[in-house]
């Protein structure tokens, strides 16, 4: 039913006149035809035309190290009659074209290419070793460097995203995953050369710890929010 837009009482809904006032009333009509969007959908076509030209230089340089692969085993073997020198060169070549296939955005989960980066690490070392002859080096230092690296690399971005870390916390836990690193390598160094006290590095790397988390904590709790506001807004945290 339909209202008369004079008096207000209800009635049908055609154009006869209201039946108190004599007002025509006008047809109520229900469909309502879709109307075209005069302003077409805002889309940035930078990151498309982005992607297309990446995908072209990528391509390009597949290209020039499949073919720098090719000549160099082609020369190692025309001149020595057996692959040696090119086994590393070519190695070396296929985990830099891996790493280069990460940082060309192809894997976009950070979990995914810390993984990714830790094995082609350990196939690169753990092959140039066995092209040596032997793994005197791998087992006892690469693999648990490379390993405890991507733990590390894990347990950072596991923290950053499940505790919602922000702005200066970012920084401060990426300084102590720094440090915390600098001396896993540092024991694994130290241990190969036979040199490793385990009690001195544990208090060496709570001592290098202490400063990042006294800084932290006083960013936290007892700068001025002022300052820390203008620092955010300075450095975009």
């Amino acid at each position: 039913m339909a209202y008369c837009p004079k008096c207000g009482i209800q009635v049908e809904r055609d154009n006869r006149p209201c039946p108190l006032c004599d007002f025509p009333i006008p047809k109520v009509d229900d469909t309502q035809a879709d109307i075209p969007n005069k302003f077409p959908k805002a889309e940035n076509p930078y990151p498309v035309h982005l992607r297309r030209i990446l995908n072209r230089i990528f391509i390009f340089i597949s290209l020039l190290i499949f073919v720098a692969i090719s000549l160099m085993f082609y020369v190692n073997y025309e001149l020595d009659e057996a692959f040696t020198w090119s086994r590393y060169s070519n190695l070396s070549v296929l985990a830099g074209w891996v790493f280069l296939y990460f940082s060309f955005g192809y894997v976009h989960s950070y979990y995914k290419i810390i993984i990714g980066m830790a094995l082609i690490s350990l196939v690169l070392l753990g092959g140039l070793d066995i092209f040596d002859g032997s793994l005197d080096w791998f087992i006892p230092l690469a693999f648990p460097i490379v390993v405890g690296t991507a733990v590390i690399g894990l347990c950072y971005c596991t923290l950053i995203r499940f505790l919602s870390v922000r702005r200066f916390n970012v920084i401060g836990f990426f300084f102590i995953a720094i440090v915390i690193l600098s001396m896993w390598i540092n024991f694994f160094v130290s241990s190969h050369e036979g040199e490793v006290n385990l009690l001195q590095w544990l208090i060496g790397t709570g001592l290098q710890l202490l400063p990042i988390t006294l800084v932290m904590l006083y960013v936290k709790y007892g700068l001025p929010e002022r300052i820390k506001q203008k620092a955010a807004r300075k450095f975009h945290l």
